[in-house]
């Protein structure tokens, strides 16, 4: 198996470098190549082993899409649309050209940004070596105070049975802009089989107001594969909140990398992961304080059903120089069924004594003393039951000040959860 998808990927590679050769690329296939390789097996080798099994890898090939087939899995909202499909941006339907953002599409990676901090992975590798256009996307401080939200949209298309139609993406967004950002990230899985690998990285200058979403849905309950790897840089002054929203395919994995290399920042990151069925995710979240005063908060919400598995690790680590550092990290999770899976691993790496940190965790079901007050005031069980399990996910959302896609969200999280919408009636 290990051989069969090493020579599939070496000859993936040979068709791609004659249209998008350069010293990078050719250096991140080294380093994947000697780890397809190597005999031993780390956790991200493994999977991606087990997952790709037998199947025929294949590097996805342009396919024409019309705005009007995209238009109904799109959230109803006024943005600068980007439309990633198949590893490419289709021009024809983005907004390339608009007053708001610079956007750069260009073929060979050339950019080293000097604050690299990532532990690079074998996605990072898939991703730098075969991405057939990298993007850079820049905001500059312009005068305009309400910049429309930029909406990144990936979209897969493969319409052959046992076969892994692979994209790999690399995006450079650089923030300078002192007014408040959004920025939507939205991967829509429509069918089978397909391998969507994103490595981002963004810089957040000086001043930066940003909120940042990243949503995966699962429109036809179709089973794919999704990496993200995100790093993520805070200069100085900077309020950044991020979001997600994440709904079990058969193998999600995300890498955040977060690095304080400024001062007086604060970052707040909510997260809402869902599995079921015997889907796997693995989220790894780390944050570095380099700089002192500034202040992380992370909560994260997790619900298992059938037979799912969601594992959680978490490191926050203060170093020598971030005094008056406030670092929180939560974890609250609900096991819906027997058969599901948890695993919940957060720490705390504190080199200096004045900081202020925490961390905490919940596991556990829905308390049926809740359920049995409810339905001594006349609510049925189902209902009793989708009262408390909404609340629970309620609170990470409250939070949310664009309207338009907390609505969204919602909506999405009912259909996953097969929940009826029963608010209006309290």
């Amino acid at each position: 198996m290990k051989n069969n998808i090493y020579k599939q990927i070496k000859n993936i590679y040979k068709s791609h470098k004659k249209y998008h050769f350069s010293k990078k690329s050719e250096f991140n296939w080294l380093k994947l190549k000697n780890i397809l390789k190597n005999k031993l097996y780390d956790n991200n080798k493994k999977n991606f082993l087990k997952y790709i099994n037998n199947n025929i890898l294949i590097n996805n090939q342009n396919l024409l899409i019309s705005m009007n087939k995209l238009e109904k899995f799109l959230f109803k909202i006024d943005a600068i649309t980007l439309c990633f499909i198949n590893g490419k941006i289709n021009k024809n339907i983005s907004n390339l050209n608009n007053i708001y953002y610079d956007i750069d599409i260009t073929k060979y990676n050339t950019i080293n940004f000097k604050n690299i901090n990532f532990q690079h992975n074998i996605y990072t590798y898939l991703s730098e070596s075969l991405t057939k256009e990298i993007v850079t996307i820049n905001i500059h401080n312009k005068t305009n105070i309400n910049i429309k939200p930029i909406y990144l949209v990936y979209f897969n298309i493969n319409n052959e049975k046992n076969k892994i139609f692979m994209s790999n993406y690399r995006n450079y967004i650089y923030l300078n802009n002192k007014y408040p950002l959004i920025l939507i990230e939205h991967h829509i899985n429509i069918n089978y089989l397909y391998l969507n690998n994103i490595y981002n990285t963004l810089i957040l200058n000086n001043n930066v107001r940003l909120e940042y979403y990243q949503f995966i849905t699962n429109e036809n309950k179709n089973k794919n594969y999704y990496i993200m790897n995100n790093e993520f840089y805070l200069y100085n002054n900077v309020f950044f909140k991020k979001y997600d929203l994440l709904m079990s395919n058969k193998y999600i994995e995300q890498n955040n990398n977060f690095k304080f290399i400024g001062e007086k920042s604060k970052l707040v990151y909510k997260s809402i992961s869902l599995a079921k069925n015997n889907n796997l995710v693995n989220l790894n979240n780390y944050v570095e304080h380099d700089e002192k005063n500034c202040c992380s908060i992370q909560k994260h919400k997790i619900i298992t059903l059938d037979n799912s598995f969601i594992n959680s690790i978490g490191l926050l680590k203060i170093n020598k120089n971030a005094i008056k550092t406030d670092g929180q990290i939560n974890y609250s999770s609900l096991l819906l069924s027997k058969s599901s899976k948890i695993n919940i691993q957060p720490g705390l790496d504190i080199l200096n004594h004045d900081v202020k940190c925490a961390h905490s965790v919940f596991t556990g079901k829905l308390d049926y003393n809740q359920i049995f007050f409810l339905r001594m005031r006349g609510i049925s069980f189902k209902k009793a039951y989708n009262i408390l399990l909404i609340s629970f996910i309620l609170d990470s959302l409250k939070e949310i000040n664009f309207n338009n896609l907390k609505k969204e969200f919602l909506k999405k999280l009912l259909f996953y959860l097969s929940v009826e919408n029963f608010f209006h009636e309290f």
